[in-house]
């Protein structure tokens, strides 16, 4: 099946593909975001194993040992698919948002993202409890999305920060 949709596929909506073709969307974000994650998890299980042979003291050691370590532990808290509390949202839906991305999809409610898909997608959503479910299913998705992405960037952050310590650890010797 073709993921593209034409120009004119809004006079003959099809909501079920479209609802599975921005499902799948969020689901192939949310399994990059996973691959992005294992990835940093394991160079960061990998640089604190090698603390030990460093001989980690001082303030580049301690340095080292808290930014690993936390980055150690976001990137196996991003694994665990919590989506939040249904409704719970920082910032609040803007006509401007991006019905392709999971951080603007992740802002709506259910009942809030039917009323707009309803009318982004040419109609049809609400024809079917299935249909809604579907968008029930894209929301949850998103909010894990959002949720792995927030956890990644602090793993990230943290990361670069045990860097800094392991790299001094490593030049004092």
């Amino acid at each position: 099946m073709d993921d593209a949709m034409t120009v004119s596929s809004h006079l003959t909506p099809e909501p079920e593909r479209r609802l599975w073709l921005l499902l799948n969307s969020v689901r192939r974000a949310r399994n990059g975001l996973d691959a992005r994650t294992g990835g940093l998890t394991a160079f960061v299980a990998l640089q604190l194993a090698s603390l030990q042979f460093l001989a980690p003291g001082g303030i580049t050691g301690l340095i080292a040992l808290a930014g690993l370590g936390t980055a150690l532990i976001l990137g196996v808290l991003a694994y665990y698919p919590f989506s939040g509390v249904p409704g719970s949202r920082r910032e609040a839906p803007t006509p401007a948002d991006c019905f392709l991305s999971p951080r603007d999809l992740a802002k709506y409610s259910h009942n809030e993202l039917i009323l707009r898909l309803e009318k982004y997608l040419g109609g049809g959503v609400t024809a079917t409890p299935y249909h809604e479910d579907l968008v029930g299913q894209i929301v949850t998705s998103a909010r894990v999305v959002r949720r792995k992405e927030t956890l990644f960037r602090a793993a990230c952050v943290a990361a670069v920060i045990g860097q800094f310590g392991w790299l001094g650890r490593l030049i004092r010797g």
